[in-house]
């Protein structure tokens, strides 16, 4: 069974129709993309890795806070509701569910990509402010370190502060706040290097920057989205959680994994 060319024959050639290209195909998986209105829309037809005979699509955008989805996550109908993987045993019954597909896609599907390619927030960080933040790191860490008092405070003790900053200003507009998270962000980088033990990198192709080498380890990650998370997260439910803290614990693993004898020391 050539379930390539079954897949492009029953499903590819629609969405061709709808301005999707074949994007990457791989042992398995098959991804259509197109771009419409400047955001990236993809649909993915994947098998199951435990079964081959065994099939469902996924539905992705690269809207700012989207997550994948699949049919049962949007489609209303019954018998769709409480699938994931379709199961087949031959061509015919493969051709069918990839006809049923073509219908769910062209039912709901396409208006359910137009939903998942609007942000779900206005709290998005811009190239300009990943790129200002880039710039003026070590001027904003010194100016919101003086200004919270985090002086000769421990790491824990000022991701502490930071979250209390951004409960106390959780009422407020993005617009009024975007600086504030900016200079935050700063105050957590520079925090979580213990200073200088780490690297400001600008990442051009994603546009972003970067903290790496977190504490000589190869731990890396994009700061800015994580401060806005918290506080958009706040803003929306008084929900806390504990991703900035659990940045920084992560990365002590890996450091203590190099110095062992650091990690004795602070047990004693």
């Amino acid at each position: 069974m050539n379930i390539i060319k079954i897949v492009e024959e029953e499903l590819g050639q629609e969405l061709q129709k709808a301005g999707f290209q074949l994007a990457n195909e791989e042992k398995g998986v098959w991804t259509y993309e197109r771009v419409k209105n400047g955001v990236k829309q993809v649909i993915t037809v994947i098998t199951s890795r435990y079964s081959s005979k065994k099939i469902k699509v996924l539905f992705d955008t690269n809207a700012y806070g989207q997550n994948t989805k699949e049919f049962y996550n949007f489609v209303p109908e019954e018998d769709v509701k409480n699938r994931e993987f379709w199961g087949y045993k031959n061509e015919e019954e493969l051709r069918n569910i990839l006809r049923e597909f073509r219908r769910l896609i062209v039912t709901y599907g396409f208006d359910f990509l137009e939903t998942i390619s609007k942000p779900t927030t206005d709290a998005v960080p811009t190239e300009e402010m990943e790129r200002y933040l880039y710039l003026n790191h070590q001027k904003l860490y010194e100016e919101y370190s003086e200004q919270l008092h985090t002086q000769e405070k421990s790491v824990e003790e000022v991701i502490e502060i930071i979250y209390q900053v951004i409960e106390q200003n959780g009422d407020e507009p993005f617009e009024n706040v975007k600086d504030l998270l900016i200079g935050l962000t700063a105050l957590y980088g520079h925090t979580i290097c213990w200073g200088d033990k780490g690297n400001w990198a600008w990442k051009g192709k994603v546009k972003k920057c970067w903290l790496t080498d977190i504490l000589g380890t190869d731990k890396q990650t994009p700061l800015l989205s994580f401060v806005f998370s918290a506080w958009d997260s706040w803003r929306e439910d008084r929900r806390r959680g504990d991703t900035l803290f659990y940045i920084y614990r992560t990365t002590l693993v890996y450091y203590y994994r190099m110095h062992p004898e650091e990690k004795e020391k602070r047990s004693k």
